[in-house]
């Protein structure tokens, strides 16, 4: 209650003050009651004055994960124009406006925080208040506390996996995971020599929870290591060290020599395998791989299986698009020592198209049991040997025959053995296996009677008969 009479005095004090033309220079806060800092008994001058109420706020005990809001008043108890601006340097204090000015009116402030990713604790936030007035500097503060609350710590990581004889100055890759109940992001830290001591530059950075990751590692010294690993949630609340695996960190590691240019075609057609082949050698005698750049872009498309030193690679590859390429490899030891990459072998490949619709040509009637000849021509656009299969569309077909060169023609003969009318018609393909559109059919009648072959008949068996018909129709 004395606070309150206390504000409505002060308020009272600066009215009168005002109406009786002193000069009230300024008011840096409104806190539990007005501040006033000094009073000059002179005349009025055109200047603007700031005043903002409250100067902060408590927000109390609130928990993680959550957006909270309150808001400040700034005005102007001056003349003229108060120009204000808002500043801060926490990532978690937003507000809004951040820019305004008064002529007496009320400016509002949204102020939010945002407690994602928070750790527990104490915090105090401050927004910076700018003016055109002398003086300063102004805030606005909020406070709060983030509680522990009924957090509990990651499990017991994982013993680690990876490899136990390893090379000074290689990175090896090795896994882990930890559980999480409260399901918070954790990391991991890493003791080396059994002591239970993590050095900074020994915790990874914050990783999702319950899922196995990878750690990449690189020894420094010779002797064996003992490693440990033990999980961190984002609150501060740590595991236990999982059980520690023994590391023997031999001397230092020679990677391959360069690979050998890549031998194999230089020029080709898209959709189409060609081999190539390389190899080198490992300083170590190590086993090594072979890693293929297809197009030349410095990074690996395909990387072989370990393999001796010395050993030569073959690979099989083919390009779905036409143009430039430049075909490089590099060798890795079975320590992660990379060679540089070799000469690059430029290939050029080029599209393919299909073969046009063949023509063909042949008899359209004859006798059932003689063989006829039917012939057909074929071209390929891009120069390409080819095949022509013929179908007698009787159930029977030539298969595949050739190659020929594109342009040139080709000739299968068949017989039918029943008669009927049937579609003979061709195909052809080029070299790739892109094959043609059929050609436009041929119709093949076969009569229901051989004549010929039944005048034959009555000649050979029955001369009797075959001359009396003879006389008949002569």
């Amino acid at each position: 209650m004395n606070n309150k009479r206390i504000k409505i005095g002060c308020i009272l004090i600066i009215c009168f003050l005002t109406i009786s033309g002193v000069s009230v220079s300024s008011i840096k806060s409104i806190e539990n009651n007005f501040e006033i800092v000094h009073v000059q008994n002179i005349e009025p001058v055109m200047a603007p004055d700031l005043a903002y109420y409250p100067i902060d706020y408590d927000f109390g005990t609130i928990s993680e994960g959550t957006i909270y809001k309150t808001t400040f008043d700034i005005w102007n108890i001056g003349t003229d124009t108060l120009i204000w601006s808002l500043i801060s340097s926490e990532s978690w204090l937003s507000f809004d406006p951040i820019t305004g000015d008064s002529t007496g009116e009320i400016d509002t402030i949204l102020v939010e925080i945002d407690t994602t990713g928070l750790t527990p604790g104490s915090y105090i936030g401050k927004i910076g208040i700018n003016a055109n007035i002398p003086g300063g500097p102004y805030f606005f503060a909020v406070y709060f506390d983030i509680d522990y609350g009924t957090n509990s710590p990651p499990d017991t990581p994982d013993d680690l996996i990876g490899p136990t004889i390893v090379q000074e100055g290689v990175e090896y890759l090795y896994y882990t995971c930890a559980i999480e109940p409260d399901g918070d992001p954790i990391r991991y830290g890493f003791d080396f020599d059994n002591d239970g001591i993590i050095i900074p530059e020994h915790w990874t950075s914050y990783n999702e929870p319950n899922v196995t990751i990878p750690i990449e590692i690189t020894f420094y010294g010779t002797g064996i290591r003992y490693i440990r690993v033990k999980a961190e949630d984002i609150y501060g609340f740590q595991s236990n060290f999982s059980n520690p695996l023994t590391v023997a960190v031999t001397g230092s590691n020679d990677p391959p020599e360069t690979p050998s240019k890549p031998s194999g075609t230089d020029t080709g057609e898209i959709d189409t395998s060609y081999t190539y082949s390389t190899s080198t050698i490992d300083p170590d005698d190590d086993i090594l791989k072979y890693g293929w750049d297809w197009n030349g872009d410095g990074f690996i498309d395909e990387w072989s299986n370990l393999v001796d030193s010395g050993s030569v690679d073959t690979r099989f590859h083919s390009w779905s698009t036409p143009g430039t390429y430049y075909v490089q490899v590099l060798a890795e030891d079975e320590h992660g020592g990379q060679s540089a990459f070799s000469s690059a072998r430029t290939v050029v490949i080029l599209s393919n198209h299909e073969p046009a619709k063949p023509t063909i040509s042949g008899p359209s009637s004859g006798r059932i049991g003689k063989s006829y000849i039917y012939s057909s021509m074929g071209t390929d656009p891009d120069g390409d040997q080819i095949y022509y299969w013929f179908d007698w569309g009787d159930g029977f077909n030539s298969g595949w025959t050739g190659p020929y060169n594109s342009g040139q023609s080709a000739s299968e003969s068949h017989s039918w053995s029943a008669q009927g009318t049937y579609s003979v018609k061709v195909k052809t393909k080029d070299s790739n296996n892109i094959e043609s559109i059929w050609s436009d059919a041929i119709p093949v009648s076969m009569p229901k009677i051989n004549q010929f072959l039944f005048i034959q008949f009555l000649m050979e068996k029955y001369p009797i008969i075959y001359h009396l018909l003879s006389a008949i129709y002569q």
